[in-house]
């Protein structure tokens, strides 16, 4: 994920935004954004359809083995992430 990428070089965080939604649940992560949603009533604050998508199939992060990355092994531990 290039915004992963990014995010770790700059910030030379051990971890980029998306590993951080996984490790709490993209289930999770929708319904904290709903709640936002739900406030304001602008379009601009609904999260995406593809965030909804991936939760359609399972999809959740950490607990379900699959989100952004595939756990238990995510892309950005290995050294050729960066290449």
């Amino acid at each position: 994920m290039d915004v992963d990428r990014a995010w770790m070089i700059f910030t030379r965080m051990k971890e980029g935004p998306s590993r951080s939604w996984t490790r709490s649940g993209l289930d999770v992560i929708w319904d904290i954004e709903m709640v936002y949603y739900n406030d304001s009533r602008d379009p601009k604050d609904h999260p995406p359809q593809a965030l909804k998508d991936m939760i359609g199939r399972g999809e959740l992060g950490v607990k379900s083995g699959k989100g952004f990355y595939t756990y238990p092994n995510p892309a950005f531990l290995s050294p050729d992430f960066f290449k």
